[in-house]
């Protein structure tokens, strides 16, 4: 920056060169120069601010869109809701075609223990219950 001295040299300069009658309207146009300046430098700086405001606004909705769905991903009950355009209520049908509605399946259970063969886990385990007639339990029995 410009010391004492300096500023004082230069008004001395001036004023032998442009004289007494100029050296006003020469400090006055120079006074205009340096306050149009200053409002152009301002603007300039919001204008940048405002840009980077902008860029950090679209990258923290970004990380948000990401964050909510790394959460939906996360949350089965959301993987589990109708997908949107889709009618929640419409029937829906079941493993033997029967159709129910509100896409409840009115379809009998099936008996596991019915059809599933002789010695498989499903008759092992009726039969550790006691749910298994008798000739289904020699038909169990394997000789050893």
């Amino acid at each position: 920056m410009f010391s004492f001295t300096h500023i004082a040299i230069i008004f001395l300069i001036a004023l032998l060169v442009f004289g007494p009658e100029k050296l006003p309207e020469i400090a006055r146009t120079v006074g205009k120069f340096m306050g149009d300046f200053r409002k152009a430098s301002t603007d300039f700086q919001r204008v940048i601010q405002q840009e980077f405001s902008e860029i950090e606004r679209q990258q923290r909705e970004k990380e948000e869109a990401a964050r909510q769905k790394a959460l939906e991903a996360s949350n089965p009950t959301a993987a589990m809701a109708p997908a949107p355009g889709t009618d929640a209520t419409a029937p829906a049908s079941s493993a033997d075609g029967s159709r129910a509605e509100g896409g409840v399946n009115t379809a009998p259970p099936a008996d596991e223990n019915q059809t599933a063969p002789a010695g498989t886990v499903a008759n092992t385990a009726a039969h550790d219950s006691g749910n298994t007639p008798p000739e289904q339990q020699a038909a169990d029995v394997h000789p050893a």
